[in-house]
């Protein structure tokens, strides 16, 4: 990939001579470009390429035809690969605006740019806007490859999430026990996605007369992560945090001292010493020994803790 790459690369000179700036088939041989770069995380310069493209597209294309809105698609989904959501957003817009007018309400192809842009407004806090837009995808899907598909599960999934956002406990646990069921059936009970559910599940149960929902969700999920994932696996790491957080706050310290001492070993070895998942198992490992009253350690680890959070500042 990477030669291939390089070598459209060096190319694009001699392509632009030849084909012009405001051609059509340079506007495609940057897609191609940005695309490539996409793939191989090199999103800053997919930008650059991507952007390009669109402008010439718009130069010399009808404002309403497709492959504008192809070009604005592609140029949010690289957008939202570096979190430049408010940027994302009017691109979206407009590429979903073409695409309506192009194939239709109902078109299966709008199920990824409607739930694209309800995931920019449920991450940008505009819940209201994202709810309808979720179910209007879901519907989509449903009408095209039916509601136990695991792309319909997936948006499910991104529904149950926004009404964890929202409070909605009712409909965040209807959803998640839907995409539960879904992936269960279609990828079997010990699958890593089902690990990822069970642990997002988990949240809605956090108070201390749910607790024991909670905790089956999560050590279910560690026991899945450990059988698929090595024992040092930083996924492991995640699940032994997130369940040494629920033992915390139900005041089960001795369990919760467990699992941040070994999650904390784990993320050492596999991501560094000064890894930010390394922060924040500390910073939970501090309010366990300052709860236990062992204040003297807690300090020791708190003048850890601000040496590396100084360094981070730099870097």
């Amino acid at each position: 990939m990477d030669d291939k790459l390089e070598v459209l690369l060096a190319l694009l000179p001699e392509m632009e001579n030849s084909l012009g700036n405001e051609s059509p088939e340079l506007a495609d041989y940057l897609t191609s470009l940005g695309l490539l770069l996409y793939h191989d995380s090199r999103f800053g310069e997919a930008e650059e390429y991507l952007e390009r493209a669109l402008v010439i597209r718009e130069h010399t294309l009808a404002v309403d035809h497709p492959e504008i809105g192809s070009s604005m698609n592609n140029l949010a989904m690289v957008l939202l690969a570096q979190s430049k959501l408010l940027e994302a957003e009017p691109h979206l817009v407009k590429a979903l605006h073409i695409q309506e007018k192009v194939f239709g309400f109902e078109h299966p192809a709008l199920a990824t740019a409607v739930n694209n842009l309800a995931e920019v407004y449920r991450n940008t806090g505009k819940f209201k806007e994202a709810e309808p837009l979720y179910l209007r995808a879901i519907e989509i899907n449903k009408r095209y490859v039916g509601d136990n598909s695991l792309e319909t599960g997936e948006l499910y999934y991104n529904l149950a999430r926004l009404y964890v956002l929202l409070g909605q406990v009712k409909q965040a646990e209807d959803s998640f026990k839907h995409v539960l069921t879904i992936n269960e059936n279609l990828n079997g009970k010990q699958h890593p996605r089902i690990a990822t559910i069970l642990s997002d599940m988990s949240t809605l149960y956090q108070d201390s007369d749910t607790f024991d929902k909670a905790e089956i969700l999560l050590r279910r999920a560690l026991s899945i992560r450990e059988k698929l994932l090595s024992s040092d696996h930083p996924m492991v790491a995640e699940s032994m945090n997130t369940l040494g957080c629920l033992y915390l706050q139900n005041e089960k310290y001795h369990r919760a001292e467990a699992l941040f001492t070994r999650a904390l070993e784990i993320w050492e070895d596999s991501l560094g010493a000064e890894h930010p998942k390394v922060i924040m198992v500390l910073e939970n490992y501090c309010q366990l020994l300052r709860l236990t009253k062992r204040s003297s350690d807690a300090d020791k680890l708190d003048q850890r803790l601000s040496k590396m959070r100084y360094k981070k500042s730099f870097t």
